[in-house]
C-alpha cells in the first residue's frame, strides 16, 4: 500500500486522536497549496536571494514558524508545567506524524536530533561480534564513516569499504547493485549505504539492493542475517515512497532539510523483526523506560521507540513542531513534491550537460538522482564557482569531501525561472578571465 492509500484508508489526520496545544493562527491558515507560488508564499526568504542549498538547512514554512512559536511561548510563561502536561502526549505526536508520512508503527520511529545522531545510536548499538564485518562504500559522508569506526574500536568487527562507480553519470543500477554485492562475504552482518550521496548526487537503488539482500539472506539462518541500513536524508522529502518500499531494516534522516521541518530534528526507523539488533545507546525518558528504572515491569515488550529515543531536555519547540512539517508535505502532495523536485532538477541537469566548459558528475536519469547535482566548471575550483554565484544572489555550496565539487540543490519551492538564472550565470563562466 503506498503512502498516500494508507493515510486515506487510516481515516485520520496527523494528531487527531490527541487533545492538544491549538495554534491561533496556523491552524487557521489555509494557504492556496494548489500552486507553488501559494507554497513558496509560506517561506522567508531574503529579496533577491536564489536559494540553492537547502539541501544543507531549510527555511520553515509558515506552519512550522508558527508552532515553533506557540511552544516557546508556552514553555517562556511556565515551563516546568507545559513540559509536565504536554511531553508524554505531544512526543507521542510527533512520532505518529513521522509514522503516517513513512507508513510505518509510531513504535519503530524514534526521535532524534539529526541524522548525524540517529546514526550514532544505530552503529553504535549494533550487537556485532569480533569477526563479523560490516559492508559499505567508499562515498558515504563523513558520519557513517566515524559513527562505524566508533563502533568498530569497541565491539572489534571490521569494516570493508567497495567502490559502486567511477563516474557517477555513467552508471546503471545492475553495476551499482552488482558492485555492492560482490564486496559480500560469510560474515557480512550489516550493510550501511547512503540514498542520495551528497558528494556527486547518486541516489542509489535501495530497493533493488534490498531484493538482492533478501536473496543472500534467505540461504542464511536467522543467526547470520544481513541488516540494510540507510542514511537517508537526501531522498526523505523528495521520494515518494514508504518503508515498505524500500525495504531496508533501519533508515536514519534529518527532517531540517528537505522535509522543511524544525532545525535539529529528524528520525530513526527500525523494523520491527530486527529491534532485537540494536542496543539502546542513550537513556530514554519514555513512560516505559522510565518506569522499567523504577521497578515497574511495562505489560508487553518495550518498543524500539521506548527504548531508543534520546532522553534528556531537548528543543521541545522544535521537536514538537514537526507535525506541522509533515502536515505541509502531505497535504501539499507526496507524488507532487516528487514530481516538481525532479523537474526543476532535470532541467538544471539537462541545462549544464549542454555547456562544454562545464562537467556534470550527477546521473541526469531520476532513477539514479534526486534533488542534488554536482558539477565542475573546467579550470575553476568549486569555491570560486560558488562565490561567483553569491556575488549573482544565488546561494549554492560545495561538497565538503575529498574530491570536493559545486552543487545546486532546487527543491520543491524552486521556481523554472530560478533554475534558470542559474545556467544563464554558469554559461556566462564559459569567458571568466
Amino acid at each position: 500500500m503506498d503512502r498516500r492509500s494508507f493515510l486515506s484508508r487510516s481515516g485520520i489526520a496527523i494528531g487527531a486522536t490527541l487533545v492538544l496545544p491549538t495554534l491561533p493562527e496556523a491552524k487557521a491558515i489555509n494557504p492556496a497549496l494548489d500552486t507553488w507560488a501559494g507554497i513558496r508564499s509560506q517561506f522567508r526568504f531574503a529579496p533577491g536571494k536564489i536559494p540553492m542549498s537547502q539541501m544543507l538547512l531549510a527555511s520553515h514554512p509558515k506552519w512550522v514558524r508558527d508552532a515553533i512559536d506557540m511552544h516557546r511561548n508556552a514553555f517562556d510563561e511556565n515551563p516546568v508545567a507545559y513540559w509536565e502536561e504536554n511531553w508524554i502526549k505531544l512526543e507521542k505526536r510527533a512520532r505518529q506524524s513521522a509514522a503516517l508520512y513513512i507508513n510505518a508503527d509510531p513504535e519503530e520511529i524514534v526521535l532524534t536530533d539529526s541524522t548525524t545522531m540517529g546514526l550514532a545510536i544505530l552503529y553504535s548499538g549494533l550487537k556485532l561480534k569480533e569477526g563479523d564485518e560490516i559492508l559499505t562504500t567508499i562515498h558515504d559522508h563523513y558520519v557513517t564513516e566515524k559513527s562505524l569506526e566508533y563502533a568498530a574500536l569497541k565491539n572489534k568487527f571490521s569494516i570493508k569499504r567497495v567502490q559502486l562507480y567511477e563516474d557517477p553519470g555513467v552508471s546503471t543500477v545492475d553495476e551499482l547493485v552488482g558492485r555492492l554485492m560482490k564486496g559480500i562475504t560469510p560474515k557480512t552482518r550489516v550493510v550501511a549505504v547512503t540514498w542520495v550521496h551528497s558528494c556527486s548526487g547518486m541516489k542509489l537503488p535501495i530497493r533493488d539492493i534490498a531484493n538482492a539482500i533478501k536473496q543472500v539472506n534467505a540461504q542464511r539462518g536467522s543467526a547470520d542475517r544481513i541488516y540494510f541500513c540507510v542514511d537517508g536524508v537526501h531522498g526523505f522529502g523528495i521520494e515518494n515512497v514508504s518503508m515498505q518500499d524500500l525495504g531496508c531494516d533501519f533508515f536514519a534522516a534529518g527532517t531540517h532539510k528537505w522535509i522543511f521541518g524544525p532545525r535539529g530534528t529528524g528520525i530513526l526507523w527500525g523494523k520491527k523483526d530486527a529491534w532485537d539488533m540494536v542496543n539502546p545507546t542513550i537513556p530514554a525518558f519514555s513512560e516505559n523506560s522510565y518506569g522499567m528504572w523504577l521497578g515497574i515491569v511495562p505489560e508487553a515488550k518495550i518498543n524500539f521507540s521506548d527504548l531508543h529515543s534520546p532522553g534528556g531536555f531537548h528543543s521541545f519547540e522544535h521537536r514538537w513542531a514537526l507535525n506541522e512539517a509533515f502536515d505541509f508535505h502531505i497535504k501539499t502532495g507526496t507524488a507532487k513534491i516528487e514530481e516538481r523536485t525532479h523537474q526543476l532538477n532535470t532541467l538544471l541537469k539537462d541545462g549544464l550537460k549542454e555547456m562544454k566548459h562545464v562537467k556534470l558528475y550527477t546521473p541526469v536519469s531520476t532513477r539514479l538522482s534526486a534533488g542534488i547535482n554536482c558539477f565542475d566548471v573546467i579550470g575553476r575550483k568549486p569555491e570560486e564557482v560558488v562565490k561567483r554565484l553569491l556575488d549573482k544572489n544565488i546561494v549554492a555550496n560545495t561538497s565538503p569531501y575529498r574530491v570536493s565539487y559545486a552543487r545546486l540543490t532546487p527543491c520543491m519551492i524552486n521556481t523554472e525561472e530560478e533554475v534558470k538564472i542559474c545556467l544563464s550565470e554558469i554559461e556566462k563562466m564559459k569567458s571568466w578571465s
